[in-house]
């Protein structure tokens, strides 16, 4: 009579408990690596949508040569005379699901998120304007006193809706004689674990 081999309970459980620990400590590891890409991806195109925008605004007479609306990065002038403008002209060519000319929360064109702790003012959207766009995408004024910088919601309502993690600050920069871009900056911010736009676009340039 032959003697069959056969795990032991006690063997099986054990070899569950070192699966489990294992899962446990890479899962989280290689969800946030999935989110993070996933956010790249978001902000990259955002600013794609934007910088287009931008690019179609300067084929209007009011906007010509450039539009009044950017931060030189350079100590230079800057001018934000034609930002409310231009973050209505935006919305306008952006496939825009739905806009609020206030109250970008209230209004529901954006989620609610947890506010910076830096950035005074810079929480407060009651009179400032937002959209979403069809894809999903939240758009809304996030500086203090014009729309020359933007906050994005790069996956809309879905969450995590945290400063960082899927909300960025972009901000157009240039010059008066030159063409502006959306990129990240302004009163950048990141809530703990959380990265800034600047980071994330800096570290996927080195992948």
């Amino acid at each position: 009579m032959t003697k069959k081999n056969a795990f032991t309970l006690a063997e099986v459980l054990v070899t569950l408990a070192i699966v489990g620990v294992i899962a446990a400590l890479t899962i989280p590891s290689v969800i946030f690596s999935t989110d993070e890409k996933q956010a790249v991806v978001g902000l990259k195109k955002a600013m794609l949508a934007l910088n287009q925008a931008v690019d179609m605004a300067r084929t209007e007479i009011k906007f010509q040569p450039t539009p009044k609306c950017y931060i030189d990065k350079d100590g230079g002038d800057s001018d934000t005379s034609q930002c409310g403008d231009l973050f209505k002209y935006m919305k306008d060519v952006m496939h825009v699901q739905k806009y609020c000319d206030k109250d970008p929360v209230g209004g529901g064109c954006l989620a609610e998120f947890t506010p910076t702790e830096s950035c005074d003012g810079w929480n407060d959207l009651g009179d400032k304007q937002g959209f979403m766009t069809a894809d999903g995408m939240s758009y809304f004024v996030y500086s203090a006193n014009n729309a020359s910088i933007i906050g994005v919601d790069v996956n809309g309502f879905r969450g995590p809706n945290k400063w960082g993690f899927d909300i960025f600050s972009l901000q157009l920069t240039g010059k008066k004689t030159t063409m502006q871009q959306y990129e990240p900056g302004g009163c950048e911010y990141a809530m703990e674990g959380g990265k800034t736009g600047t980071e994330l676009l800096e570290e996927s340039d080195e992948e």
